[in-house]
């Protein structure tokens, strides 16, 4: 088990990939660095999410703290030994990799839509319906990610999504504040979630 303060590097891309881990607690930040020097967010992985999969025995993205977390590495040979003589923890793994799937493909349809409020809602709430632990009832959501983070997740600048939050809340459909945001207005904000 490791206890990790934000900012904390899991992993490097390119390092040799001896282990998986499991977050379990907190949320970290999957990404890889672009040789224009730009970033791209893979995805952000919250409690329960296994991350650390790789490619040709090296890592495919950094992995990185946003928030303090619990993060439990399992070696990939006590991994493997376990996998062989237990069913369960198979099916288990399978179901932890088919849930990346759906968050791969939820994130597809986020960043294909054009307007970047809308993408900027549906992010908000994605973050919503992954916090809420099964309750998607409330209305506060935290935003622990910095506007950067978010921009290069969903494929916008950072002054798009400054701009996009700004009309997000000059519409009255939220109200952010460090490190959360305020759905102000459900109704309307959902059905800007669910427009196409």
């Amino acid at each position: 088990m490791l206890r990790l303060t934000p900012r904390t590097i899991v992993y490097r891309e390119g390092q040799p990939a001896d282990a998986v881990f499991i977050n379990g607690e907190g949320i970290v930040i999957s990404f890889k660095e672009l040789p224009s020097g730009k970033r791209r967010v893979a995805g952000f992985r919250f409690a329960a999410d296994v991350f650390g999969l790789a490619e040709g025995g090296v890592y495919v993205n950094t992995a990185r703290a946003i928030t303090p977390c619990t993060v439990y590495r399992i070696p990939l040979d006590a991994l493997t030994a376990l996998l062989r003589e237990d069913a369960d923890i198979q099916f288990q793994l399978l179901c932890k990799v088919v849930h990346e799937l759906r968050q791969q493909q939820r994130k597809a349809i986020i960043v294909a839509r054009r307007d970047a409020p809308g993408r900027i809602a549906m992010f908000i709430d994605m973050l919503r319906r992954r916090l809420a632990s099964g309750r998607v009832v409330d209305d506060l959501v935290a935003l622990p990610m910095t506007r950067s983070d978010i921009g290069d997740y969903l494929n916008l600048t950072l002054e798009t999504v400054s701009r996009a939050c700004r009309r997000l809340s000059d519409a009255g459909l939220v109200r952010f504040s460090t490190g959360s945001v305020q759905i102000v207005d459900r109704g309307r904000f959902e059905k800007l979630v669910g427009k196409m």
